[in-house]
This record gives C-alpha cells, sequence and structure tokens, in this order.
C-alpha cells in the first residue's frame, strides 16, 4: 500500500464511532451472560422431554443407518405402538420397477422404493455389504408388512409377509429367512451364463416327505448322501440330506434340510457346477459360505 493509498483510505474513513464506555461493556456482557444461560436451560429441557417420550433406540444389525454420505439415525427396533420411522433415503427412480419390492439394496446399501413407504423397523445390514441381507417392517398404503431382501438389485430375492409391528416376532422370522434366501441367491448368483431366479421349492424336482427327502412323482432318486457337507446356516443339521435324482427332463442334483416342517431345497441341474454329487457338494458350500457368512 503507497503513502497516498493510506492517505485517502484514513481520510475515507475517518475515525470512526466514538469508543463506548467500558461499564457499557461490562453491562452488555453480563445481559449475554443471562441470555446464554436461559437459552441453556431451555434447550436441556427441551432434550429431557424429547428423551422421556422417543422410544428407545437399539441396533441389532452390524450396520448403521443406511442411504446417504452423512451418518443417518441408527436401523432400530421400537417398542411403542407408534414407532419412530426410521430414515432411509428414496432409491433413484431408474432403479425402481413394478415390481421393486418396498425396501432394496443399491451397492449393498438399504433404500426404500418411494416416499409413500413409511419404514417402522430395520434389521441386518443397513449399510455397505458385499452380500447384502436385510429387513424391514414398512407401512404402505394403510397395510403393515414384513420384508425380508437380500442381494442388489436387479440381482435380489424377497419374501413378504402382511403382519402387524411386532419387531421382536419381525426378527425372528427374518433370522430364519436370511441364510435360506441367501442360500438360494448364492447358485443362482454364480452360476455360468446370465443371472436367472433360483429354483423354488415348488420347482424342485425333490421335496421332504417326513424326515426323507425324496423325489417327486415322475422322477427317481439316483443317489443320496445323509449329512452332507453344506453350510450350516443355509442347511443346518436337521434331516440334512443331498440327493442325486433323475426326471424325464433330466438331472438334478438336490440339498436340503427340514426341522420340524420349516426347511428348504436348493436345486440344480447336473453340469452346471458338477457332473457328480460328491463334487458338487464342496462347491455349493463354497458360495453359500460366501454369501450367508
Amino acid at each position: 500500500m503507497t503513502t497516498d493509498l493510506g492517505d485517502r483510505l484514513e481520510q475515507a474513513l475517518g475515525d470512526g464511532p466514538p469508543h463506548r464506555p467500558v461499564e457499557e461493556h461490562l453491562v452488555a456482557g453480563r445481559r449475554a451472560v443471562r441470555r446464554r444461560r436461559r437459552t441453556a436451560t431451555v434447550g436441556a429441557a427441551a432434550a429431557l422431554v424429547v428423551l422421556g417420550v422417543a422410544p428407545v433406540l437399539l441396533q441389532p444389525s452390524s450396520g448403521a443407518g443406511g442411504g446417504g454420505p452423512d451418518p443417518t439415525p441408527l436401523p432400530t427396533p421400537t417398542t411403542t405402538e407408534a414407532p419412530t420411522p426410521v430414515h432411509l433415503l428414496v432409491a433413484p427412480a431408474r432403479f425402481v420397477s413394478p415390481d421393486t419390492p418396498p425396501v432394496l439394496y443399491l451397492y449393498g446399501r438399504m433404500f426404500k422404493r418411494a416416499r409413500d413407504v413409511t419404514v417402522l423397523g430395520t434389521y441386518g445390514e443397513i449399510d455397505v455389504s458385499a452380500h447384502p441381507k436385510g429387513a424391514a417392517i414398512v407401512r404402505v398404503g394403510g397395510r403393515t408388512l414384513w420384508v425380508v431382501v437380500v442381494g442388489n438389485e436387479p440381482e435380489r430375492l424377497v419374501v413378504e409377509r402382511e403382519a402387524p409391528y411386532n419387531y421382536q416376532a419381525f426378527m425372528g422370522w427374518a433370522q430364519v429367512e436370511f441364510p435360506i434366501l441367501s442360500g438360494r441367491l448364492a447358485l443362482a448368483a454364480t452360476a455360468p451364463g446370465p443371472y436367472q431366479q433360483p429354483v423354488s421349492d415348488d420347482d424342485s424336482p425333490a421335496e421332504y416327505v417326513g424326515d426323507l427327502l425324496v423325489a417327486k412323482p415322475g422322477g427317481t432318486v439316483v443317489q443320496r448322501i445323509h449329512d452332507p457337507l453344506a453350510n450350516a446356516q443355509s442347511v443346518p443339521p436337521c434331516h440334512a440330506q443331498a440327493v442325486q435324482v433323475h426326471t424325464g427332463d433330466g438331472e438334478w442334483f438336490v440339498v436340503g434340510f427340514d426341522c420340524r416342517g420349516v426347511g428348504a431345497v436348493y436345486s440344480e441341474r447336473v453340469g452346471v457346477r458338477a457332473t457328480t454329487l460328491s463334487a458338487w457338494l464342496p462347491r455349493v458350500k463354497k458360495v453359500q459360505d460366501a454369501f450367508v457368512g
């Protein structure tokens, strides 16, 4: 800055307003302190009211709140009749189709389908996961639904049921569904060629009759292995069996379990992954271990 420029600035600004007496500064400072104390008291009281009214929030899953770059409220079970909604971001429209479930995974993170989906509780993996699986209690159009979804769009499996809000019962239901759906998805997602939906129990060539895995009408069991090598969550040791089934439509491998009427079978055509039952089982276990955990 030159001397001329400095002189011009001093002339333009002048001496400025006169300084207030020190006593006035002290009085103003005391008033500000009293205002801050009143504000802090009101804020603390409001926080206590919120803590007294809001339901206790717990996080049963391994992930944090889902949906954005900033941390969001943890997906939570609630114990009140009117639970606090859980924050999930709405999925971009390009990922949503008519058959999209109320909650879905994109790149390992849970979103909700649309703004009209109210999420009342979540369970499972909500934030980024390589092979995501999670569940939610949602309210859509006046209906309360329990939803389990595994896998990222569009390679995902989902099961829904209409039921009232009951977090403990919902969590127990989801714990049964997670390994079954993940076990099915593991076969479909790792099979050679384009992704195809896994074979359902209804379409499988085998089923349980009592404690025995048998061929459905028109098929014949040509090999059976009791207590086969398998992922312990997808195929728990409860009448677990593996069979090779000959049908008029070809040869199939099937592995499954049945625990007092609750069970599942996993089916795949011979030759997709292996040509013998003994070679197929460890390969199925490997991919189910990766997807189920």
